[in-house]
């Protein structure tokens, strides 16, 4: 037979008291009934008992400190006693007492014994112990159905995730593939399971330096293959260190993007040539050898010749950049001086700069390197007239050429609007645009820092856009070797 709940308070708190709602004495542990005077049956709280802390002006006032922490004494005696009073199922409220003992002394003159103490800790303090375990258990069981429960969403994700994840051990073999992973590969997480990731991914050369991106040609069990794109990194698991792998099918992706490069690249060609008739004439025009023009004439030229310029720009840069895409641009690498570089910027866009109100600064180690200078001049000069066409008037845009030992680096600083951090990635796609700063008139195909990155790419270095100093503005970095060729 179980013993009842009463039986088990007893044990664990001897010295417990147990009281109605009005704080009337219903029974109290073994302990404590030899250290009271009378018996506590029937008798009010307050008519054997004092409360020391907090100061309460009647038992009544306990009513609203449940689960805290008070001190109370047996009165004619000196002992104390540490208290919380809880309402327990079939028990109703019980004061879960301690005596307060600093010492073997006390123990002595208030009479206490060890065997009367019931379950203790380390310190002797059983009252300690049983709260402390209480509320590990409450918190462990919150615990559990939170993990459950976080279990439960993880599990749902991961099997319903379009993308397919992978589970390696240190060994290279898969211990865990979800749904999607097995309709990859063309096989079942059972076959999967064990074996080495090397049977079905086989990592290619990353084209660019970024760590969190890979590349894969997947081989699927029926022999066909297909070029996956996706991550890898690590994590702890209680099984220890483990590699994640998530990975989707990019056949389809490159496709339509080898499609729209044809297109973008088909029309490009088949425009320049009609183009450059149309400059041609309108040039002949403009100059009056095909006789005077009226002043209203030569205003709708004016204006013909500048469309035509941007429009024969913007072909330039599309091709330029399917060229750089495909490394058919070749560069043409040399060695030169950065202070070439800083000359050529300055007498480039002065006037620009002028013309927006903004002031242009240069600092220049004045370094060797070798590159392709008409390149990165290209880029350079990109950088500073965005950072010019972004700032507000009355500002500076500031350009500093560096190197330490292996890498030189650029750097374009402007104090303009900024860039968030979600878009400093997405402004080097092709087409995508900023929002028009305050000299920044419309315009544009958004091509110049795709460009810009393929050529830094191509001279094996990175190019990043971070906040600017104090947090006001942007910079652009760029950091290639010293010997890029």
């Amino acid at each position: 037979m179980l013993p009842t709940g009463s039986v088990v308070l007893d044990f664990a708190s001897p010295f417990h008291l147990r009281c109605d709602e009005n704080w009337k004495i219903l029974g109290a542990g073994p302990s404590l009934i030899e250290h009271l005077p009378c018996d506590p049956s029937g008798k009010a709280f307050d008519d054997l008992l004092e409360v020391l802390r907090p100061q309460v002006s009647n038992a009544s006032g306990l009513d609203q400190l449940a689960g805290q922490l008070i001190l109370i004494r047996i009165k004619d005696t000196e002992l104390n006693l540490r208290a919380q009073w809880r309402q327990l199922p079939d028990l109703g409220r019980v004061l879960l007492c301690s005596p307060w003992l600093t010492n073997e002394k006390q123990m002595r003159e208030t009479g206490i014994r060890l065997n009367q103490l019931g379950p203790q800790d380390a310190s002797g303090d059983y009252l300690m112990l049983l709260i402390a375990a209480h509320q590990q258990a409450t918190d462990l069981e919150t615990l559990a159905k939170k993990a459950q429960a976080r279990e439960g969403s993880l599990a749902a994700i991961v099997e319903h995730m379009e993308e397919g994840l992978l589970l390696i051990d240190p060994t290279g073999r898969i211990r865990s593939a979800n749904p999607a992973s097995c309709l990859l590969l063309g096989s079942t997480a059972k076959r999967i399971k064990g074996s080495q990731v090397s049977d079905y991914l086989l990592p290619l050369p990353a084209a660019e330096e970024i760590s969190d991106v890979s590349d894969w040609i997947v081989k699927r069990e029926d022999g066909t293959q297909f070029k996956a794109h996706g991550s890898q990194y690590g994590i702890q698991t209680s099984h220890g260190p483990r590699e994640v792998i998530l990975f989707r099918d990019v056949t389809e992706e490159e496709r339509l993007l080898l499609m729209q490069r044809s297109f973008l690249s088909m029309v490009s060609h088949e425009l320049r040539t009609p183009l450059s008739a149309i400059q041609a004439s309108l040039a002949l025009v403009t100059v009056g050898s095909l006789g005077k023009i009226a002043p209203e004439a030569q205003e709708v030229l004016d204006i013909a010749v500048r469309n035509g310029k941007r429009l024969h720009d913007l072909i330039d840069d599309v091709i330029d950049l399917e060229r750089l895409e495909s490394s058919a641009l070749h560069m043409q690498y040399s060695t030169f001086k950065s202070s070439e570089l800083v000359i050529k910027i300055d007498e480039g866009l002065t006037a620009l700069a002028a013309e927006a109100e903004v002031e242009l600064t240069f600092q220049d180690a004045d370094f060797e390197l070798r590159a392709d200078p008409g390149r990165i001049l290209q880029v350079l000069i990109n950088l500073v007239n965005n950072a010019v066409k972004h700032s507000p008037k009355q500002s500076t845009v500031h350009v500093c050429l560096e190197k330490d030992e292996e890498l030189a680096r650029f750097l374009v600083t402007d104090e303009g609007p900024g860039i968030s951090v979600e878009l400093r990635s997405r402004i080097f796609d092709r087409f995508y645009q900023l929002n028009h700063g305050a000299n920044q008139p419309p315009g544009g195909a958004g091509l110049g820092l795709a460009i810009s990155k393929q050529i830094v790419v191509q001279h094996k270095g990175i190019i990043r856009a971070e906040q600017g100093p104090d947090g006001v503005g942007s910079t652009f970095v760029i950091e290639i070797p010293l010997r890029a060729e």
